[in-house]
């Protein structure tokens, strides 16, 4: 069987940390899958707060999902307190990848690796557009 390979960026520029909550676990009491694409995107919204953007306002345009891809390493428990790192990566004239590496902040093991296409879009067109400047 064929799997998904995702390697670490070699640096990151932003890190935000959360912590796992009772609601993100599955019925083997350890983090959910689907919470790891949550806590991705929630770094995301703060990632893009953090340089001055929005998924709906970024440059003027909005953003859009194609495609996300996650490969587990670890689990995680509740009450552990993670670290998601942000790279950006792969940039096109109307899209790029975000790398997400999600870390346990305390014994740094690798919990996942996440990336996440994002493609400029016009929601008012519905079109994807470039990319508009100064926003990565």
């Amino acid at each position: 069987m064929a799997r998904i390979t995702l390697m670490p960026l070699a640096s990151y520029t932003f890190s935000t940390q959360m912590t796992v909550r009772v609601s993100d676990l599955n019925y083997g009491s350890h983090l959910s899958n689907d919470k790891i694409l949550a806590f991705a995107h929630e770094a995301r919204v703060r990632y893009l707060a953090s340089i001055g953007q929005t998924e709906l306002d970024f440059g003027g345009k909005g953003l859009i999902m194609a495609d996300a891809a996650i490969v587990f390493r670890q689990q995680a428990f509740l009450g552990d307190d993670l670290v998601i790192e942000i790279g950006i990566a792969e940039i096109s004239r109307s899209s790029f990848e975000i790398h997400y590496r999600i870390s346990n902040q305390h014994t740094h093991a690798i919990i996942a690796l996440v990336k996440t296409a994002m493609v400029c879009y016009d929601y008012n067109r519905n079109k994807v557009v470039s990319i508009p400047p100064n926003t990565i």
